[in-house]
This record gives structure tokens, sequence and C-alpha cells, in this order.
């Protein structure tokens, strides 16, 4: 992307404002471990994260709609908050909630014993003035740590994704926000975004063995060098990877089947394919192919944390067993997951859902 004159530097020049300063590419988040949980800063933020984050998704099983999104049943929501709770105690301290999932009320519970210690992470998910949105958020929870809105999958930021960012850094300026950031599943809105975006603290973006593939190779280096945190979302690709592992246990299935990159509708994974990835995981032979692949986001020094949705404790333990064994991720392993990318070039065009279609010509470059 080639960037001219930018909303950024027009605010800077006008306003006697710098941009964000820059850090070197090979420099890594600060990173420090307490009690069995790594923490890592997020850009320039001043908050430590956990590298192991919660995610905003509930388990679709024990969902029922209401008039506005989805609310879990009574055993569906103490199922969440023990999750919850449980995540808390093996050191996350960071937890994305939905008010579209119900999720607001009891996070809020949850943490208020011990607020100062957990950071609540905020996306507006209904069609409403988003200043009212983060005003409802910082009534409820004192205030919220990080507040993001989704730019979707276009080409650059503009429009009424730059008024809804002022309003993000006013919100900041008045201290109901902490940190304020997007989320995208498109390198070109990312991108434009560090460009574009003036105060933009953090970017969360889909980061597993397969995206990294496309190795987004004009944003990361652009993003590192501005110093804006780096959030990963879908460490196991929305639930995709869970379809090629032999081992993975048994539970609940995906939220949602359209977000994911291997679907029903495309052809069966190849026997061979499978074999491939999994092979060297016999040399762990109580780890799955999930775990791998986490340990592999988690051993990327320019990532903050995984932003993983887990919908009962096993999957909480699988997650942070990964975490606990990152460094052990065999070059080997690296090998059998660089593999996909061979599966790739078999499969041809149209393996990708529409909004992952960037990613066939990066992984094909």
């Amino acid at each position: 992307m080639t960037v001219g004159l930018t909303r950024r530097g027009l605010l800077a020049a006008g306003l006697g404002t710098a941009c964000l300063p820059t850090v070197s590419l090979a420099e890594p988040p600060r990173e420090f471990q307490r009690g069995g949980m790594t923490y890592r800063r997020l850009g320039q933020t001043g908050l430590d994260v956990s590298l192991l984050s919660l995610g905003s998704h509930t388990d679709p099983t024990f969902k029922r709609k209401v008039q506005f999104g989805n609310v879990l049943s009574e055993e569906g929501q103490a199922r969440r908050d023990r999750l919850a709770a449980r995540a808390l105690d093996l050191g996350v301290n960071l937890i994305d909630t939905y008010e579209s999932e119900g999720q607001w009320e009891p996070v809020a519970r949850l943490v208020k014993p011990r607020r100062s210690k957990v950071l609540v992470s905020v996306c507006r998910q209904f069609p409403m003035f988003v200043g009212e949105n983060i005003d409802r958020a910082a009534e409820l929870y004192g205030y919220v740590d990080l507040y993001r809105i989704y730019v979707g999958d276009g080409t650059r930021v503009e429009g009424k994704i730059l008024e809804d960012w002022d309003v993000l850094r006013k919100a900041k300026e008045a201290g109901k926000v902490r940190a304020i950031g997007i989320s995208t599943h498109s390198e070109r809105m990312m991108t434009s975004a560090l460009y574009e975006l003036e105060g933009l603290d953090y970017i969360i973006f889909p980061y597993n063995f397969i995206h990294a593939r496309a190795d987004y190779a004009e944003f990361l280096p652009a993003a590192i060098g501005k110093g804006v945190g780096l959030i990963g979302m879908k460490p196991l690709a929305a639930g995709s990877i869970v379809r090629l592992d032999p081992r993975a246990r048994s539970g609940p299935k995906p939220e949602n089947e359209r977000i994911e990159l291997y679907q029903s509708r495309n052809r069966a994974i190849l026997p061979a394919v499978v074999a491939e990835l999994t092979r060297s995981l016999n040399r762990l032979p109580d780890e799955t192919l999930c775990q791998a692949a986490l340990r592999y986001v988690y051993s990327r020094p320019f990532l903050t944390t995984a932003l993983t949705g887990m919908f009962d404790e096993s999957l909480l333990q699988d997650n942070y067993a990964a975490l606990v064994r990152r460094e052990e991720l065999r070059r080997e392993e690296h090998a059998a997951l660089n593999s996909t990318a061979r599966w790739a070039r078999t499969r041809g065009a149209g393996w990708l859902p529409r909004h992952y279609r960037w990613l066939e010509e990066r992984w094909r470059g």
C-alpha cells in the first residue's frame, strides 16, 4: 500500500502532535512470567496482558435468542462463569466480552472483586452510537481497559469509521477507555488503519499457522515499527484446525461454521495432508495438533496475546498446557505446520471463504 498524506499526518501537523514513536523491528514486546503465566506489554499502552486471553464467543449449545442478541441458559451461564473464574486463577487477565452474547453483566460481577487486576475488552455489537456504547460499558465496569471497533473487510478506513474513531479518542482522553483499537480480517484495512487512525493502540487480527503463511508482509513490519500492539484472534482458525486433528478431544463444536477455513461444503481434507501435519507430533504423545498450533502462535514475539474462544474447562487446560510448553516448539514441528502451504497449492482456487480469499494470493506468493 502506497501511503501519501494521511489523516494522521494532517492531525499531527495541524495539532502539533507527533505520530507514534517507532521501535526496532527486532525488539520483542516486554515479557515476564508470574505464577506460570507469561505476560507481554501491549504496544505502548503500559498494559501487561496475559499471553492467553479469554475470547467473547459462548457455547452455542446453551444459547437462546432474545430480542437483542443471545443469552446463555442458567446451566450455560454457570459453566461460563466457572470457566472464566478458572481462567483468572491460571493467570489470564484479559476477558473479551460481547454485549450481544449477554456477557456484560456476568463479567462485571466476576471481575468486581479484582477489577484492578483484570483487563476488560469491549467491542460494539449493536448499531448504536459508539459514544453511548462506551458510556454504558464505562458505567458498568468503572472504565473500559480496551475498546475497539470492527472496521470491516474493505480496502481502507474512511467515512463513518473515522467519525467513530474520533469518538474513541475523546473517550480515551476523558479517561473512560485506557486503550483504543480495531479488529478486522483484511490486511489492507489493517495497514490503512496504521496510517489513518491517530492514537491507534492495538489491532486484533486473525493469526494462526494457516494465516501465518500469508506473512502479512506489509502490515506486520509497519505495525511493529510504529509500536502498535498486536492481538491474534482465531489462533485455531475459528475451530478449523480441530477438523485436521485426529487426536482432538470431542467437545463443543465451533460456534459458526461460516467463519471456519475448512467448511463441510468444501472437499474433504486429504488424509495425507493430515498425516503430514501431525507427523512430528508423535514425539509428544500427549499433545494434540491444536496444542502445537497454539504453541506456534505463542512463540511469535510480536503478538501480545492469543484471544481464543473456549467453551469448557478442558479447552482452557489444553490452551494453558500449550502455553507452558511453548518453549518446546521443535524445528520439526515448524516444518510440519509449514507443510500446509504445499497442501494449499494442491487445492486450487476457492478453498477459502470469500472474506479470507486474500490469503490465497499471499500464500501462493
